[in-house]
Parts: structure tokens; C-alpha cells; sequence
């Protein structure tokens, strides 16, 4: 494992905590960006992932794993640094009996040491996708680069493509840990502020969740998430700031916060 990689979730009571979230128990539907996902990883011409390789890195439980199979795909592989999540999406695939061998695998890998590349017989994917996974990367450059190696050139087809989410910069940017709301008096009454700070100070934050201490994540601007893939041979093809739509309030009211400061940035690149 790579000196500076962070595997929180074997620890028992961090993975004992992180179970009881909502996205734990029920996985894409309890994710708030994931219908902003879902349109970017389809194409406007299909509702599914017809015959499609894809690799979802940072895979947690599995369910975009199992979404992506019941959609079309052909072959899926999970990959996640942590034993106890890999355990854990095996488990629900043996539950729900949707283990498929040869169509659904997972491995264990550290993201910030995995080759993708340097093999002719190794797998070429139509898909890469990540969720919240990437701002824990600390040589994100490196594994975009083997990401861009494993992705099918277009060549007359379509190429790869890399469909990801992060904390967003805004959100990731406070380098005191724990940052959080400010309640301010406006002429309507109370609001929030939210406390943006060393914004351009790229690197590490160190912070605590669901009660544990130290933890490690990376905070970078959106235009270095853009320039790192520019770097590394995609071309940007899709980019949203993250925020809850009316609809999403009306049927959420306590997200109506997060209109004020996005919360997700989702990115669509692809391989050229």
C-alpha cells in the first residue's frame, strides 16, 4: 500500500458507523446527485449500458456495480481498497442472487498504486466511474493517466469515457477541520454562510467523520480537476456544480441549504 494511502473503512467502528448512512442501506436511490449522474453516464439515444465493459473505482458496497449490470452491461469490475467493502458487495450480490461469474468481479487495490496500463490482454473499458472517491487520491494525475490507458479509443467508435464525482472545491477548501454553517442575520430574517477559506491553498485537509478522527482527503480548485484531465489525454465533455433543484426541495426540505454552496462536482471526460 502506498506510503500516503488512508484505509479508513477496515477499521471496525468506522465501518460500523459508515453502515448506518443512508447510502449504506440504500445506495443510489438515498444519493442526491446520482439522477445527475445517471443522465451523464447515458447516452440522450439509450436508457441502458448495452454490452458495455465498465470499472467503477472506489466501488464501496457495489451498487453502482449491480445498477450498471442490471442496465446492459456486460462485464463490470469493482475495485475498492477496503476488504470489508469488497466482503460487503460480495455479500449483497450472494444475497440478492446476483453473483454472475465472469460478468461481475471485485478486487482490492490501492487507487493510488493501480496499474491499468503496460498490458496488452488487460481490460478495455467503455466506462470508468468513480463517486466521492478521487478527493482521497493524493497523486491524482497518476491515476488518470492509467484510467485514460485503460479506456477504448474512439478510432471510428465511440471512445471511453470517465464520469466521476468529488466533494466540491467549495466544500473541500476550509482548512479548519470540521467547517460548517455560519447562521448570519439578513433582512429576511436568519440565513447561512457558509465559510469559504484557502480556497487556492491546494493539498491536504485533515478531518474528522462519523467519529473519527484524522481523516485524509486532498482539496484541489475545479480548474485543476480540469487541467489534470486535459493533461492526461481527455477532453472535458461535461461538468455540473451540484445543487438540489426545486423538486428536490420540495420532496427534501432540509437540503434547501445546500443551494447555497455546492456540495458535488460531477465531471464527464473522454478518452482520446
Amino acid at each position: 500500500m502506498h506510503a500516503g494511502t488512508q484505509n479508513i473503512y477496515d477499521d471496525p467502528q468506522f465501518f460500523s458507523a459508515y453502515s448506518t448512512l443512508q447510502r449504506s442501506q440504500q445506495g443510489l436511490a438515498a444519493a442526491p446527485e446520482w439522477p445527475s449522474l445517471r443522465r451523464m453516464i447515458l447516452s440522450s439515444s439509450s436508457d441502458t449500458l448495452p454490452q458495455s465493459r465498465i470499472l467503477d473505482l472506489g466501488c464501496g458496497y457495489g451498487w453502482f456495480v449491480r445498477w450498471a449490470h442490471e442496465n446492459g452491461a456486460s462485464y463490470v469490475k469493482g475495485i475498492d481498497i477496503s476488504e470489508k467493502m469488497i466482503k460487503k458487495a460480495k455479500s449483497f450480490d450472494a444475497d440478492t442472487g446476483t453473483t454472475f461469474p465472469g460478468e461481475i468481479t471485485y478486487e482490492r487495490c490501492d487507487l493510488e498504486t493501480i496499474t491499468l496500463d503496460g498490458n496488452p490482454n488487460r481490460e478495455s473499458y467503455d466506462l470508468v466511474y468513480s463517486s466521492l472517491t478521487f478527493h482521497y487520491i493524493e497523486d491524482l494525475g497518476r491515476l488518470f493517466r492509467q484510467i485514460h490507458s485503460s479506456l477504448k479509443k474512439g478510432d471510428g467508435s465511440v471512445s471511453g469515457r470517465l464520469v466521476f464525482s468529488v466533494e466540491h472545491p467549495i466544500y473541500s477548501a476550509p482548512v479548519r477541520p470540521g467547517a460548517d454553517w455560519i447562521d448570519v442575520e439578513v433582512d429576511e430574517g436568519e440565513g447561512k454562510v457558509w465559510p469559504l477559506n484557502s480556497y487556492g491553498e491546494e493539498g491536504l485537509r485533515v478531518t474528522s467523520w462519523l467519529g473519527t478522527e484524522g481523516v485524509r482527503k486532498y482539496h484541489r480548485t475545479t480548474e485543476t480537476y480540469v487541467s489534470l484531465l486535459l493533461e492526461n489525454g481527455f477532453v472535458l465533455t461535461g461538468l455540473k456544480d451540484w445543487a438540489p433543484s426545486e423538486e428536490d426541495i420540495a420532496a427534501h426540505p432540509e437540503w434547501s441549504v445546500e443551494r447555497h454552496r455546492p456540495f458535488f462536482l460531477l465531471l464527464v471526460a473522454e478518452a482520446r
